[in-house]
């Protein structure tokens, strides 16, 4: 018997599941940010409390990202660059919402975050590899 990871299903297939689960989550991130929208609305609001400025345009910057790169990446188009653009938007939201270091929980989202960052980096150098689009590697 064959154990997963050295099974070709696997090779192929895993990695195709990962695209789809990593831009779920930006898709999904996006749907609080449909521009026009109440949850709209409350995005731009909590991003202004965080400091950033012209928050409105801010997060519609953010439901254009999520969205694009999001597709991308599970469309495997361009997923090298769309992978490492989605690595950089984390890494900045991150930094900007979830800097309170003396709160256990926040402590644990900035850290959360970094695991999705590491994911990211790794399609961004390993590309789709298969069922893609385009392979860009």
């Amino acid at each position: 018997m064959t154990l997963p990871p050295y099974s070709a299903w696997y090779v192929r297939w895993a990695p195709v599941l990962g695209r789809i689960l990593f831009g779920l989550l930006f898709l999904m991130g996006a749907a609080f940010k449909i521009p026009g929208t109440a949850g709209f609305a409350a995005e731009a609001g909590m991003t202004a409390a965080a400091g950033v400025p012209f928050a409105t345009v801010a997060v519609a910057l953010a439901f254009l990202v999520e969205v694009v790169c999001g597709l991308a990446v599970i469309l495997g188009w361009h997923a090298r660059s769309a992978a490492l653009v989605l690595a950089v938007f984390t890494l900045a939201l991150a930094l900007i919402f979830y800097n309170d270091f003396s709160n256990p929980e926040i402590m644990g989202m900035f850290i959360s975050h970094l695991g999705l960052i590491a994911g990211l980096l790794y399609v961004s150098v390993y590309g789709a590899r298969q069922v893609a689009v385009s392979k860009d590697y």
